[in-house]
């Protein structure tokens, strides 16, 4: 009788875990991060860096992984075992050897390498990781940067690829413009000819890297040495080779010993009915954007940083057909620095504005259809979800009965077996 028991005890044990696996969902594991750590951020030539991997909030049982790193920058002098280098990548397995006891969470392994040239290094880990059940935790990779040697941002000699190779004899354009302090605005584009800088004042002088498409073009810098508090204009002049045009860069420069005061940047920049290209960023001065041919007048609104700046808006009335450029002239709190944000505005003609309404009814309609189609798409898919909850159920209900009725039978089967017959 006990064998009976303990073989119905078993069966039924069976059938709950077949019952379990159907009506429960598997979760799958949380995304972790596995990132990276330096025992410094900036280095010098010759100094040992320690890079850690860490896996955060998650303990693992085995991983395997490859960290790539700058070769012409770093030198790996670990000598770690389960490990093996080819060429820039560095590949590593473990794994715990205690069945999961003895799983790892936070730091991971550290790597170790020498500095070997100056400049920007990045470490990027790509890998597997699993947890202590041996499932695959889904992870999230971040990249490390380091610093070897002096700040990016000073001068060094250019690579033979920044040299001018646009030969054309009236060619007046620079190719490259870097200074040796951060902090120009905006960034550096060939046709952008106005820039604004603000430095400290124990800055006396700036260095100055300019090339020009033409390698043969000539270029002046003026103004950029012994640089006085308050307003400062450099000049960079380029002039072509035939000597036929010139264009002239000027970066406006404020000295001073209270930043802020010298704040001349929008926090807002927004034209009502009207959508700036590119989208407005505080460090970036020129935009532009099209107007129908019934538009006089725009409303813009211009908010600085700093309250206390002083904001001029010049040209936004009286609008023409064609281009009309509108000035934003931020004067800061200091009363001397200033930028201006130019919004080149395009009014469209008559018939540019008929063919632009065209168009726009066009794009309206195919709108329409496709909110048509994504409606009833949506109700179709709730229908599915519905039909498929109901199928679940069912499923669910049928296979319940199924359990009672093997529960029945067996009971059946004992009771004849033990009571009828003996």
């Amino acid at each position: 009788m006990k064998k009976i028991i303990k073989i119905i005890f078993n069966i039924l044990s069976i059938i709950l875990c077949v019952f379990y696996y159907f009506t429960n969902t598997c979760y799958a594991i949380n995304e972790e991060t596995i990132y990276l750590t330096s025992n410094k951020d900036i280095y010098e030539k010759g100094d040992e860096i320690e890079i850690a991997i860490n896996i955060e909030n998650q303990k693992t049982s085995a991983f395997n992984f490859s960290l790539y790193f700058d070769k012409l920058k770093l030198e790996y002098i670990s000598d770690l075992e389960n490990t093996n280098i080819i060429e820039n990548r560095i590949i590593f397995v473990w794994h715990d050897k205690n069945g999961g006891k003895g799983a790892k969470e936070g730091e991971l392994i550290k790597v170790k390498f020498k500095a070997k040239e100056e400049g920007i290094a990045t470490f990027n880990i790509q890998g597997e990781f699993y947890n202590e059940t041996g499932k695959i935790i889904k992870s999230n990779f971040k990249q490390k940067q380091i610093q070897i040697g002096l700040d990016e941002n000073k001068l060094e000699i250019q690579p033979q690829e920044e040299k001018g190779i646009n030969t054309n004899i009236n060619n007046a354009t620079l190719q490259v413009l870097r200074l040796d302090k951060e902090g120009l605005t905006p960034n550096f584009q060939k046709d952008i000819y106005d820039y604004y800088l603000t430095i400290k004042n124990d800055v006396n002088n700036l260095e100055i890297l300019a090339i020009g498409e033409n390698p043969n073009s000539n270029i002046e810098i003026t103004g950029n040495t012994n640089l006085k508090e308050g307003s400062n204009l450099i000049k960079i002049q380029v002039t072509s080779q035939d000597g036929t045009q010139k264009n002239v860069y000027t970066i406006n420069v404020t000295k001073t010993a209270n930043i802020e005061l010298a704040n001349t940047n929008l926090e807002i920049l927004a034209i009502q009915n009207v959508l700036l290209n590119p989208p407005f960023d505080p460090n970036s001065t020129q935009y532009s954007s099209e107007i129908s041919n019934d538009t006089t007048k725009l409303n813009i609104f211009a908010v600085p940083e700093n309250e206390h700046a002083k904001v001029e808006i010049i040209g936004n009335s009286e609008l023409q057909v064609g281009n009309n450029l509108i000035d934003v002239v931020v004067t800061a709190q200091n009363g001397f620095s200033k930028k201006v944000y130019q919004v080149n505005i395009y009014k469209r003609n008559l018939q540019e504005e008929t063919k632009h309404q065209e168009e726009q009814n066009v794009q309206k309609d195919m709108l329409n259809k496709v909110y048509e189609i994504e409606e009833l798409s949506s109700i179709n898919n709730e229908e599915k979800h519905v039909d498929s909850k109901v199928d679940n159920k069912q499923s669910v209900i049928i296979l319940g009965i199924v359990i009672a009725l093997i529960v029945i039978i067996i009971g059946i089967f004992v009771f004849f077996r033990y009571f009828v017959h003996r």
